[in-house]
């Protein structure tokens, strides 16, 4: 089949809709081609317009950072979509779901949502909050009515499938995790070196306020006369809040030489930074129901490089496999004393630390690795080609 990602946000080298979803229909025989943003600048290699990589064709649209500018881009993507006349339209956001069922009416194919956020709260963030509790009820309404149309739905977590209860459309859950592979054995010297002799923790990914930054500010200053030499890996892209005032805030706490900031690396180098660590950070705070429902790559990033975990017990995704593997410590995020507590307890105790890590690494071979949920994803678009 030819299958056309259409994608008003999600860039080239994204880590599911490529590095997994893309590359794992190419490897089955599909023609994929992949319309979406470029890349940031900075973050990633310059892309060019039809180039081709690892079998998968990019046409470049516009950035969309506004809600104005994501429905110019589903627009757009109706235009570019048409021209590829392609057996499937895959989409994994809201805006490009409506573009998708667009293009099937125009000139035919059949539609994928691949849902990987909590749709129906990430729109009513758009709005005022007064309005929040109406546009949520008003966003799964039409949700569903655009379901009728659609041929799967794709969850990335099964609770994902409240919307969705009781219609007759095909429903599969495919998580988010990542390929199996050895952990990490021999991180480069040039990496080593700086954090040689220093306990080190890590959080990796996309960062902010309301992903606990400022709380990791208070655990690493409450931390500080226990590990005076501690370094605290932040690694990855500060999007929610000032990076700025959060440089200027570490300087206020005295924390220069504690909190190691190191910008989006490519997703190969990121298991050498994690095997730095000794612990790995998870610190969603409470609020948005994404965040409630989150099921992080770093959750799985850090179990697949045999690390120990300190997540939100708040959490229901995160907190149940933390148990199902008993990876970690589930504490109050909101709280910088029992972040601290917790991770003072893994690094005065390394056995236990270890073998938390274990736990995890063990769960991900057995379970939580994308070659398992490749099967899932294969045969679905299997039966989706028969239909």
């Amino acid at each position: 089949m030819h299958i056309c990602i259409l994608s008003v946000i999600h860039e080239p080298f994204d880590k599911r809709v490529y590095h997994k979803v893309g590359l794992s229909l190419v490897a089955a025989g599909h023609e994929v081609t992949y319309i979406c943003p470029p890349p940031a600048q900075g973050v990633m290699p310059p892309l060019q317009d039809e180039q081709d990589s690892r079998g998968i064709r990019f046409v470049l649209t516009k950035t969309a950072s506004t809600l104005p500018r994501r429905f110019l881009a589903a627009l757009r993507l109706i235009q570019l979509g048409r021209r590829q006349k392609a057996d499937v339209y895959l989409a994994p956001e809201p805006e490009s779901w409506a573009a998708a069922l667009a293009v099937k009416t125009l000139c035919g194919g059949k539609v994928v949502l691949d849902m990987h956020e909590h749709i129906p709260s990430e729109f009513a963030k758009f709005f005022p909050a007064f309005l929040g509790g109406f546009m949520e009820r008003l966003t799964i309404q039409v949700m569903r009515v655009m379901a009728r149309f659609t041929n799967l739905i794709i969850l990335t977590r099964e609770s994902f499938e409240e919307p969705w209860k009781g219609l007759p459309v095909p429903r599969v859950t495919i998580i988010n995790t990542n390929h199996l592979q050895a952990a990490c054995s021999e991180v480069p010297e040039a990496l080593q070196a700086p954090f040689a002799g220093h306990p080190v923790i890590i959080h990796q990914g996309i960062f902010g306020d309301t992903r606990g930054s400022y709380q990791l500010l208070d655990t690493v200053k409450l931390l500080q006369p226990e590990f005076p030499n501690l370094r605290c890996i932040v690694l990855g892209e500060y999007v929610y809040g000032s990076l700025d005032s959060y440089r200027a805030r570490v300087r206020e706490l005295g924390l220069d030489d504690n909190i190691v900031f190191i910008p989006p690396v490519p997703f190969n180098e990121v298991p050498a930074y994690i095997a730095l660590a000794q612990v790995g950070l998870i610190l969603f705070q409470p609020g948005p129901i994404n965040h409630t429902l989150a099921m992080p790559h770093k959750l799985f990033d850090y179990m697949r490089e045999a690390r120990p975990v300190v997540a939100p017990e708040f959490a229901v995704e995160v907190a149940r496999i933390v148990r199902e593997a008993d990876c970690g410590l589930l504490v109050d995020v909101t709280r910088p004393g029992a972040i601290a507590e917790a991770v003072s307890r893994l690094l005065k105790d390394p056995e236990e630390a270890v073998r938390l890590g274990q736990n995890g690494r063990r769960l991900i071979e057995d379970k939580y690795n994308w070659q398992r949920e490749e099967k899932v994803l294969l045969n679905a678009f299997a039966a989706l080609e028969a239909r």
